[in-house]
């Protein structure tokens, strides 16, 4: 596996899914029940976009920079970015929220964050990222066996993101997949 998510951090796409995100857990928040978030390739979970890598690509300059640019955003995005704002206190991007960080900033104390992350180094960081939040469990294994080791929760409500890297030619099917023995294990 050669993926790593840091090269494409904040690209148009990461910036889609996570607004996407953010509305979903907007919305599950309105009912005080809680809700239990699964995500199965979680990457880090936090960027640094002047790093290494995400600098080797650039990426995020079509992305979250543009956004970060403009001078008026819809209110549906307030939430996303008020997660960008406090890991960029001095106005300059730098630190970008992956769908874990995101996850656990958006997220209240009865919800509870199943991360998953296969890369050793990546898995790893991702620990030592969420370390303190005892809301997060972070696992280390093949993202694919996410539905089937960590379902049923006990909450009745789950967000389950399943964004694989895509450098199999079968990772669409799988994900479908993955969604169907997913939905089949839950209530």
């Amino acid at each position: 596996m050669n993926y790593r998510h840091a090269f494409h951090a904040g690209n148009h796409a990461d910036v889609l899914k996570h607004l996407v995100l953010s509305r979903i857990f907007a919305l599950l928040s309105r009912k005080e029940a809680p809700f239990a978030y699964l995500d199965s390739h979680a990457g880090v979970g936090l960027y640094d976009l002047a790093g290494d890598q995400a600098s080797r690509t650039g990426e995020w300059l079509q992305g979250i920079a543009r956004i970060w640019q403009a001078e008026a955003h819809p209110a549906l995005l307030d939430d996303y970015l008020g997660v960008i704002r406090q890991l960029n206190p001095d106005g300059t991007l730098r630190y970008y929220p992956g769908s874990p960080e995101l996850a656990r900033q958006l997220t209240r104390e009865q919800d509870r964050l199943q991360l998953n992350e296969k890369h050793p180094e990546d898995g790893a960081l991702l620990k030592d990222n969420m370390a303190g939040d005892r809301r997060v469990a972070v696992h280390r294994g093949e993202g694919w066996h996410v539905p089937r080791a960590l379902m049923p929760t006990q909450e009745k409500r789950v967000v389950l993101l399943i964004d694989p890297p895509f450098e199999q030619a079968d990772e669409l099917s799988r994900c479908v997949t993955a969604m169907k023995e997913a939905l089949g294990r839950m209530r």
